[in-house]
């Protein structure tokens, strides 16, 4: 009797082998170190005093890693790095507004506060998504995919 398995069981196996690739490049400790330098002005004290706040950040990080990687063919095809980020936009600002939600909760509710982590977690989640597509772009040039 043979196993049948459909187009979407195959396409998920891919994406998981693609996504396994693309994650063994990250070492969690930069990770977690780029997280405290992020951070470390904006909400000094939480940090310090709690570190568990840098494991959502750090999931946050590898999603919005994982969304770049995703990406990264589009480049690889030609387009660039602005037209390309045009297109996930939506799910990038989605990932950003669920971390700055997060640590909203942990601030005190001043405005010159929430500006700046509004602003950092943006340049984190883009500086995450990046580091993925240029990784993806290059697993594919060297058709290590």
């Amino acid at each position: 009797m043979a196993v049948i398995t459909t187009f979407f069981d195959k396409r998920r196996e891919k994406q998981w082998k693609f996504e396994r690739k693309v994650l063994r490049r990250v070492s969690l400790k930069k990770m977690k170190g780029n997280v405290r330098d992020h951070f470390r002005q904006v909400i000094p004290f939480h940090f310090l005093t709690h570190p568990f706040l840098i494991d959502p950040c750090m999931d946050l990080a590898i999603d919005a890693y994982l969304l770049g990687a995703e990406y990264g063919r589009f480049g690889y095809l030609g387009e660039t790095e602005d037209e390309v980020k045009e297109r996930c936009n939506v799910e990038l600002n989605d990932l950003s507004h669920s971390l700055f939600d997060f640590l909203q909760t942990w601030l005190m509710n001043e405005d010159y506060l929430l500006d700046s982590l509004k602003i950092t977690t943006d340049v984190f989640i883009n500086e995450w998504w990046e580091k993925g597509f240029r990784e993806a772009e290059k697993l594919l040039r060297l058709k290590l995919h």
